[in-house]
């Protein structure tokens, strides 16, 4: 998520609070509450119990696909713009914390600086580094530095792109849902900033909240007791891409990943000036801090009782690595840990897209049999014929949706669900888990394309 984007401080000095009786009730699939409403300590602690209910009843899959499910994150910023906060040593300390295998880091790019030959590349303490950018509407992955190299259209751009086995992604897809995708590997389906993006009842409570103390220590409260949950407030189920994923992958593969999108820029510092102001900072794409007066807003005053200038008053830090790398992942089934197996992967669709926060989703499959002998999985072609049936099954009970060319075709409840095909289509398979009373999406597959 990037602050830059999400929150205009010209509004911080308008409010003090929103109410969630002005919430907007055009809520998403599954959803019930509004991000306010999930963001009261109640519901926090449900959403909490659910997803400890979810973890205690996972089990091993007993449906195969022959290969390791190497957790991967794709779109991460660090140290590459002025609104980027982390580094790259605190993402893979990051990395080793939430159990993530690959790192694809995708830099800001800036003519002064080459985003393949001056970052980091191979496996550093277990994890492994892929150098790319973020470019031109593109998540950009290509085998070499392109430094000196211009292109002069989208097409060539991708060409030089993919040169020798690069790979290519179309991001933040909202701004992008006429783009083609004929020669891409495949596109972001779900994008944590994407997601945050139309949150403005959210936005202005959370203005109101940095200067109201009852609301701040309630914010605190939360970060503390559930920083996930916290984070995942915001949670949705982005209908717009998902059309458009299914659209495209009728016509070619496109394999569908997660974009975290994180740069460990949402911390927020509250600090008194004297005994009527208050300093808010955080971190945008200039540094910005913002003086805000108890005639302005009442709720200074009593922010500031008892404070000396210069003291801080709270640092909310909605952001580390860690906890974005626990939100979303995209899974990776490859035969080894390598540059060249993750690559391989990602362009043939061998990946799935999970809200691992909700419950570790690692074993989950989906594969095509034929006399109960797998013949493909997930991302792979396979002929239409008699007696093909196709099957998923994950490590905890949910419900499970089968869509044909993008119309969902079967739901079931439970940890599987299977079907003998009887004509040709694009196949996948979705996976949602109840948390505080709302279902939330879990795991996405990439499709089987019966052709």
């Amino acid at each position: 998520m990037k602050l830059h984007s999400i929150l205009a401080l010209s509004l911080l000095l308008c409010i003090a609070a929103v109410s969630s009786s002005q919430s907007q009730r055009n809520l998403g699939p599954g959803r019930k509450y509004t991000s306010v409403e999930r963001m009261s300590l109640d519901s926090l602690r449900a959403v909490h119990e659910s997803r400890a209910r979810h973890q205690r009843s996972r089990r091993s899959v007993r449906l195969k696909t022959g290969l390791t499910d190497f957790r991967a994150i794709l779109h991460a910023h660090a140290e590459d713009s002025s609104h980027t906060g982390g580094t790259r040593p605190e993402m893979l300390e990051a990395a080793k914390t939430a159990g993530v295998n690959i790192l694809l880091l995708t830099d800001h790019r800036r003519p002064e600086r080459d985003f393949i030959d001056d970052s980091w590349r191979g496996i550093h303490e277990g994890v492994l580094f892929i150098p790319g950018a973020e470019a031109d509407g593109f998540l950009l992955y290509p085998l070499s530095s392109m430094r000196g190299k211009n292109s002069k259209s989208q097409e060539e751009l991708i060409s030089m792109v993919k040169e020798g086995g690069g790979n290519i992604f179309l991001s933040h897809v909202e701004e992008k849902l006429d783009w083609k995708t004929d020669n891409l590997d495949g596109l972001e389906i779900y994008n944590n900033h994407t997601d945050v993006k139309d949150e403005a009842e959210f936005n202005l409570w959370l203005r109101g909240a940095l200067s109201d103390i009852t609301k701040l220590r309630q914010i605190e409260q939360a970060l503390a007791l559930y920083p996930q949950e916290v984070f995942a407030a915001q949670q949705d189920y982005l209908v717009s891409i998902i059309k458009k994923w299914d659209s495209d992958s009728i016509h070619r593969r496109l394999t569908g990943v997660a974009a975290n999108d994180c740069h460990h820029n949402q911390v927020f510092t509250i600090t008194a000036v004297d005994e009527k102001a208050i300093e808010v900072g955080y971190i945008t794409s200039r540094p910005v801090k913002t003086r805000i007066t108890s005639d302005q807003i009442a709720g200074v005053a009593e922010m500031l009782k008892g404070r000396k200038p210069g003291e801080m008053i709270a640092r909310l830090d909605f952001d580390p690595y860690e906890r974005s790398f626990r939100y979303v992942t995209t899974h990776i089934l490859a035969a080894k840990l390598t540059e060249r197996d993750v690559r391989d992967a990602l362009r043939y669709g061998r990946a799935y897209v999970a809200h691992d926060w909700l419950c570790d989703p690692t074993g989950f499959a989906f594969v095509a049999q034929t006399g109960g002998k797998t013949v493909s999985i997930m991302g792979d072609e396979v002929s239409m014929k008699p007696g093909l049936e196709i099957k998923a099954e994950t490590p905890a009970v949910c419900t499970l949706k089968l869509f044909r060319n993008g119309e969902e075709i079967k739901r079931v409840e439970g940890r599987s669900i299977d079907l003998k095909l009887k004509e040709a289509g694009v196949y996948r398979v979705e996976a949602w888990l109840e948390a505080g009373g709302e279902m939330r999406p879990w795991i996405y597959s990439n499709p089987i394309y019966v052709r």
